[in-house]
This record gives structure tokens, C-alpha cells and sequence, in this order.
């Protein structure tokens, strides 16, 4: 097991995390369930695939998971999916770590979803010069780490923006490495700035928790190798490279295969993580904006072939230490679903699992 460890610069009136190396999987099988809280209050249905109903943080860990994700929105709509603010993180992350899981912080340093089409500023930074708002990613970070730390529930592993390939916080730290606007030395200073900002308060307040920096391009490998040597120009502080692969968007596995070779080869110190992937149990799954059929039926066997192949995929690399399957909570809820994607473990109609949960330790 790796881990890593700096000394702490906390504050006399700020709670002392531990100093100590987080213990990590060798191998991880991760869940964002983000979403678990609201559905479970809105009366989701868990069974097993006999109908038996079950607690869902005790059927993932005897299927072989060891990690939740958990994304943190500034300051979210709560009636909104992406509704998940510091409470709400705090409360899902303890009830993870009561059942023997490590758990992932996800920040979206934005009051809504972040991803490589969108990375709006929190409503409350729109304001702020860019000396301001690198220093407020800095203490927005450490305040809430330092909360979760007093409240004992920490973070193992520290995500640092959500799919940033294309920079964060829009316009102010937008950097793109395929379009000239947004690809000029300036804007890739003040990009890595900020991150590195965010970096800097992690490890004081979490110095034993890994922090990843995560892409959408687990199918491009001249776009990740692009984004990941400017992290190394500008000497971006973190551990883990995050990846997210859907094959409608991203492409077939030899396009994953292609650039965990080209990461691998030229990050050999970082590991890697698919700390993004799904795949549709119907052909509702399959989105409007596909840019690739995949060969995989869009059904609950062909979900669970793909996962088998995938992993078996990822085995091949050594630096590859696991993957975290996004939204595996949807399920039937009676009074009608939350958010419908058809890429769930569980059937939306009976809230059995699926053939997929038996080939996550494959």
C-alpha cells in the first residue's frame, strides 16, 4: 500500500488531524452515491436479485466495495440533484465510515454540476479579482476539510475539481489544452495556481489523505497526456490521476487501454484511478449526445459483460489501483424517480440488483 504524508500547518483554533498515512485499498471498488440520502428518503427500494430487501452500504461492502464518493456542491439548490452541500456530505460520509468504508471528497468548487461543458463559479465568488478568488479555493477548502476532520468524517481521498479538463470556475481559471483562447501560458499559470491552492489545504488539514485531479478523458489519450504534462510544468501537488470512461462518449476499451499505456509510460510515480464509469442496463441509457455505439448490449447482461471486460482491462496495468462506479443507487423509488438514467445496479421497476453486482470483484 502507498500513502502519503506532510507535516500539518493547522491553525491553534482549528481541530488537529491525524498525521498518519491513511490506510488505502490495494485494489479499489468504489460507489458515488451521492444521491443514497435523497432517494432513501424519498422511499427507495433495495433487494437482493431474490427480492430480499437490503441495506445498501451492507450489500456493496459483502459485493466487494471499499470506497464511496460523495460530491460537495458551495452552495446548491436543494430541491436540485446536484443538491448535495456540507451537512448533507458529512452526514453520508459518516454513515460510510461506520461500515468500514474509506470515502472520496469530490469538489466542485460550484454551486452546481461541473463538468467539461460547464464550470460556473459558486454565485457568492462571482465577485472576487484573481488574487481573491485563489485564496477563497484555498480557505473554502480548508474550512470544509477542517469541519468534516472535527466531525470524524474525513476524507481518505481528496478530489480537486470535478472533470476539469477544461479548467474550473469559468471564465477566471478556464484553460483548455486543444484551443487556442484558452491555451496560452497565462491562463494555464493561473489554472494550476488555483490549484494548487486547493492542494496546499488539503494537505495541511488532511496530510494522510491521497489527492486526486481528475479529467473526463478516459478514451483520449493526446488530451490526457496534454492536461497531465501541463500539471507537471506547473508543479500541480497531488497523488492520484482520476479518470472518467463511458464508452457511448469515450469510446471502445482499446481507447481506454490506449491511454492508461500513454499515462502510465509517462506518470509512472502517479496512479490512476476510473473514478467515473457506468454503463446503461437499458437503451434509455444510452444518451442523445452518444458519440460512439459500444459493442456491449444495452441491457443488464451486457452491463454486467462490459463491467467484466473493463475491469479485467484495468487489471493489465499496474498503476491502475481500482475504479468507482457513478450512480449505482437509482432504483425504484414508488412515487417516481429522482434522477432516471438506466445506468443503476438495481432494477427501477423492483429495486432488485442486477446481474452487474456479482461481477464487481471480477
Amino acid at each position: 500500500m502507498s500513502a502519503f504524508s506532510l507535516a500539518c500547518g493547522c491553525c491553534k483554533d482549528e481541530p488537529a488531524p491525524g498525521t498518519d498515512p491513511v490506510e488505502q485499498p490495494d485494489w479499489i471498488v468504489g460507489a458515488d452515491l451521492s444521491l443514497l440520502s435523497r432517494i432513501q428518503q424519498a422511499g427507495g427500494v433495495y433487494k437482493d436479485s431474490q427480492g430480499k430487501d437490503v441495506e445498501i452500504f451492507t450489500f456493496f461492502k459483502e459485493k466487494g466495495f471499499n470506497y464511496v464518493r460523495v460530491r460537495l456542491f458551495v452552495n446548491p439548490d436543494l430541491q436540485s440533484t446536484a443538491s448535495q452541500n456540507l451537512p448533507y456530505v458529512q452526514d453520508l460520509i459518516m454513515k460510510a465510515k461506520v461500515k468500514g468504508y474509506n470515502a472520496l471528497l469530490n469538489f466542485h468548487y460550484s454551486d452546481t454540476w461541473a463538468d467539461p461543458g460547464k464550470q460556473y463559479k459558486p454565485a457568492s465568488w462571482n465577485s472576487l479579482g484573481a488574487d481573491a478568488l485563489a485564496e477563497k479555493v484555498y480557505t473554502y477548502t480548508r474550512e470544509t476539510l477542517s469541519q468534516l476532520v472535527a466531525k470524524g468524517a474525513a476524507p481518505d481521498m481528496i478530489q480537486i475539481g470535478n472533470e476539469i479538463t477544461n479548467g474550473m470556475l469559468w471564465d477566471s481559471a478556464r484553460a483548455d489544452v486543444w484551443t487556442q483562447e484558452w491555451n496560452t501560458p497565462g491562463r494555464w499559470a493561473y489554472f494550476c495556481r488555483v490549484l494548487s491552492r486547493a492542494s496546499e489545504a488539503c494537505r495541511e488539514i488532511c496530510p494522510g489523505s491521497w489527492i486526486m485531479v481528475h479529467i473526463d478523458r478516459g478514451g483520449d489519450r493526446e488530451t490526457a497526456l496534454r492536461f497531465f504534462n501541463k500539471m507537471e510544468q506547473y508543479k500541480v501537488d497531488y497523488d492520484i490521476i482520476g479518470l472518467s470512461y463511458y464508452p457511448f462518449w469515450h469510446g471502445p476499451l482499446s481507447s481506454l487501454r490506449s491511454c492508461l499505456n500513454g499515462l502510465q509510460m509517462n506518470f509512472p510515480e502517479k496512479k490512476i484511478n476510473l473514478v467515473e464509469v457506468a454503463y446503461p442496463n437499458q437503451p434509455w441509457g444510452i444518451p442523445d449526445n452518444a458519440g460512439y455505439t459500444p459493442e456491449y448490449e444495452a441491457s443488464p447482461a451486457g452491463q454486467a459483460a462490459f463491467m467484466e471486460d473493463f475491469i479485467d482491462t484495468l487489471r493489465d496495468f499496474p498503476n491502475v489501483n481500482g475504479f468507482m462506479y457513478w450512480y449505482p443507487e437509482e432504483t425504484y423509488i414508488p412515487g417516481g424517480n429522482i434522477l432516471t438514467l438506466h445506468r443503476g445496479v438495481f432494477d427501477i421497476h423492483t429495486g432488485k440488483s442486477l446481474p452487474v453486482t456479482d461481477v464487481f470483484t471480477h
